[in-house]
């Protein structure tokens, strides 16, 4: 039940312990027991030498159920996303489709050393799709807060109002009925890999009172609220935060995802009740979203997470988001100094700020700060060890791991991963499952959907569905 990683460079993203030139990790009944220079002890040995110890990676918002759908969105904004995801493919999936979607998915992050998805997972069509994507979730090994999406499936609720039309009674009851049971059959105990949370509905999609009840449940069975707010560019209609704070709902157990046209006022809420945002940079950027709110969410907030978001449209790889945002972070945050023929002098964003986002912060997001985000003692073994030995990293800078790890690294370099100490990549590979069959599972899953979707008219059915909002207001 022992186990020392040794001679690695070791960044712990722990500010007290720092980073390591050469240390050693010991590892006990699945804990980190400590990080010191030299560990001599009699346990398994996992020889690092050469490469750079982390804390497992943290995406703090992941659609991991669209896995069988990947590049369907590549070149897609907001209006392709729910005529083309939303409304035509998600409601064909079947139970089996979630459980290969969230399995392949979650065994994709663990192989680019995300150790911890925030999964959302809003479409929920019947209670076993629920059961299902759990059941991905679980075998794979991640750890995970599973998000439980109380959105309807089966009907085009954005072709209403703003404020949406509301469900039928007792589907709108069934819906928090089958949340109440999903928390009492699978997440009754608080140390285990996967926790709760729930997702309520958009307020673009349904009505404020709908969403208050939905809060209300979700803070009656203790489970983390990740909302998606104001990432929508009509400043006319939306005031997302505005409208929770009005109605009692702001607090410090909400993740809110995107945020890219929030007010200042609102940002001011945030900061008032301790909210925490996730940024998903490369799909805000894509889809229409808006400039992400890196900047913002630092000033306002403990700091945000960063997160893939949809895996229809992006990758997984969350060291190279880190880079990417960061070095637009850098550009606009030096852009006005660019209009008036001024050139920076000085950084003004770090790389140990971008490896943050992605560990430590990440981790509080997700409401497990105490249990991961960084490599310190009494926390979970969640470890990612990144080779350094390839000839794309010889000559890396040994006073700066984290530098070199966000400015010249990416999945390519994950060699290791542990969650909870238990190895699930040794190698370069995966070990702890069947890659074959998931991989082959996930592909007979995308042949019955893209089959199923093209005898409807495909992708996006033309004429294409009307979505009054971006229609009259965009």
């Amino acid at each position: 039940m022992k186990t020392v990683i040794k001679h690695a460079t070791i960044a712990t993203m722990d500010p007290v312990i720092g980073e390591l030139p050469t240390g050693d990790i010991l590892i006990q009944d699945g804990r980190i027991e400590a990080v010191e220079p030299q560990i001599d002890t009699d346990a398994e040995i996992i020889d690092a030498t050469g490469m750079i110890a982390i804390p497992g990676l943290i995406d703090t918002h992941r659609h991991t159920w669209q896995t069988a759908l990947r590049g369907l969105l590549a070149d897609g904004v907001i209006p392709d996303y729910i005529r083309g995801v939303r409304l035509q493919m998600a409601p064909r999936y079947r139970p089996e489709d979630m459980y290969w979607g969230n399995y392949a998915g979650a065994l994709d992050a663990l192989n680019m050393g995300v150790t911890t998805i925030v999964d959302y997972c809003h479409n929920i069509v019947t209670p076993d799709h629920a059961h299902e994507a759990i059941r991905g979730l679980r075998d794979s090994g991640v750890r995970a807060l599973y998000g439980h999406g109380l959105s309807p499936i089966n009907e085009n609720t954005f072709a209403g109002s703003a404020s949406g039309q509301g469900q039928e009674a007792s589907a709108f009851k069934q819906r928090l009925a089958t949340a109440r049971a999903l928390r009492s059959e699978y997440f009754s105990s608080t140390d285990q890999r996967l926790t709760f949370g729930i997702c309520p509905q958009e307020l673009l999609i349904a009505p404020p009172e709908e969403v208050a009840e939905e809060f209300a449940t979700a803070r009656e069975l203790s489970a983390r609220l990740v909302f998606h707010a104001n990432q929508v560019c009509v400043r006319q209609l939306f005031h997302d935060v505005e409208l929770l704070h009005a109605r009692g709902l702001l607090g410090p157990d909400l993740l809110l995802v995107h945020c890219t046209f929030n007010t200042r006022h609102e940002w001011e809420l945030l900061r008032e009740y301790g909210v925490s945002v996730s940024v998903c940079p490369e799909t805000e950027m894509q889809m229409g979203m808006g400039f992400p709110a890196i900047r913002e969410a630092t000033e306002y907030t403990a700091g945000p997470g960063i997160a893939i978001d949809c895996v229809s449209g992006a990758g997984g790889d969350l060291i190279t988001e880190a880079r990417l945002v960061l070095q637009a972070v850098r550009w606009r945050t030096d852009e006005p100094g660019y209009n008036n023929w001024l050139a920076p002098q000085q950084i003004t964003w770090t790389t140990r700020e971008a490896l943050t986002w992605a560990t430590i912060n990440g981790a509080r997001c997700a409401g497990l700060e105490s249990v991961t985000g960084s490599l310190t003692p009494g926390k979970r073994a969640d470890v990612v060890l990144l080779d350094a030995r390839s000839i794309s990293m010889a000559g890396w800078n040994r006073l700066d791991p984290i530098g070199a790890v966000v400015a010249h690294m990416n999945a390519g370099n994950v060699h290791t991963v542990l969650v909870d100490g238990q190895v699930v990549k040794r190698d370069g590979a995966l070990v702890h499952a069947d890659t074959a069959a998931a991989i082959g599972g996930l592909e007979s899953s995308r042949e019955y959907l893209m089959a199923n979707a093209e005898a409807e008219g495909g992708f996006i059915p033309q004429p294409p569905v009307d979505i009054p909002l971006y229609r009259e207001h965009a």
